[in-house]
């Protein structure tokens, strides 16, 4: 069960960068690592920031993360979540004010959910999640193909509905708090 909960952020990864890769309005071969880049340092970003907020949920319940463990301490990692912010943001700039723009609203979505208490209550937790893996999406699209088109975003803003249809219904059946 422990290697199946390690394994989650790993298919989250993929699945988010092959949706990215298959909306590139332009595919090219040569840019296709780009979005795994950029998602993956945002996915940094937002794992940074979760968990450091309750390293005692996790100790009983993920003991295999980074910091229940004893591979790293909720100061260092705090320190590098703030790190990975303009990080993040220099990395986006480079790919230009659309990739900018879906950073700025991951990393204040992500101090929402996180600094501000947003995943205290079961639908703006899912609302925020929903949204930061829809900026997740779009920035990766951005770093693959250099712009999107606003059809791409309407499909973004739809699996980011069906994203919080299927995670809001998953902790009311199942009564999920974590």
């Amino acid at each position: 069960m422990i290697i199946i909960a390690s394994l989650a952020p790993l298919f989250i990864y993929t699945f988010q960068t092959i949706f990215a890769l298959s909306t590139v309005p332009k595919f090219d071969p040569a840019h296709a690592w780009h979005a795994p880049l950029w998602i993956w340092f945002h996915l940094l970003q937002w794992n940074l920031a979760n968990q450091i907020q309750d390293p005692e949920e996790d100790r009983k319940n993920k003991p295999s993360r980074p910091i229940p463990a004893g591979r790293i301490s909720v100061d260092s990692a705090a320190d590098m979540r703030w790190v990975t912010v303009p990080v993040c943001l220099m990395l986006s700039l480079w790919y230009g004010t659309q990739a900018l723009l879906a950073s700025t609203v991951c990393a204040v979505f992500t101090i929402w959910y996180n600094e501000l208490h947003g995943d205290k209550m079961g639908l703006s937790k899912n609302v925020l999640t929903a949204i930061v893996y829809g900026c997740a999406e779009v920035g990766g699209t951005v770093a693959a193909g250099k712009s999107i088109q606003l059809q791409t975003l309407y499909h973004f803003a739809d699996q980011a509905y069906r994203f919080l249809e299927l995670r809001h219904g998953q902790g009311r059946c199942f009564g999920s708090r974590t």
